[in-house]
């Protein structure tokens, strides 16, 4: 019985995964279709994937998050300029848009780069 229980916990893991790979978050995200051109422009790009995100000039690791709604709330864990830090992230799809939440910091409203 314990057998089937932790085989149908890791099928639900691994579906949850295959369902997030394909989210509407992932890809690159600017405040002007400008910063789309170039990855080190003068304005910055939001890259997010199912584990890291770059805003910046922070990377981090995805250590935990959930969706309600079209907001996805994570956990990360940041590093920028030779500092480690735990940072709350919230990203909510809004049609074409994507308003992200930075660890308290104003949200910003951001558009996909083509």
């Amino acid at each position: 019985m314990r057998v089937v229980a932790v085989l149908a916990l890791a099928t639900a893991a691994l579906a949850a995964m295959a369902a997030r790979a394909g989210a509407p978050f992932d890809g690159r995200w600017a405040s002007e279709a400008g910063a789309c051109a170039s990855e080190r422009g003068a304005m910055p790009t939001l890259v997010v994937s199912p584990a890291l995100l770059r805003w910046r000039d922070a990377a981090c690791v995805i250590q935990r998050s959930y969706l309600v709604r079209d907001a996805w709330h994570i956990g990360a864990r940041c590093v920028a300029d030779g500092a480690a830090a735990n940072v709350p992230i919230k990203l909510e799809v809004r049609g074409e848009r994507l308003l992200l939440d930075w660890g308290g910091a104003r949200t910003e409203e951001l558009r996909r780069c083509p």
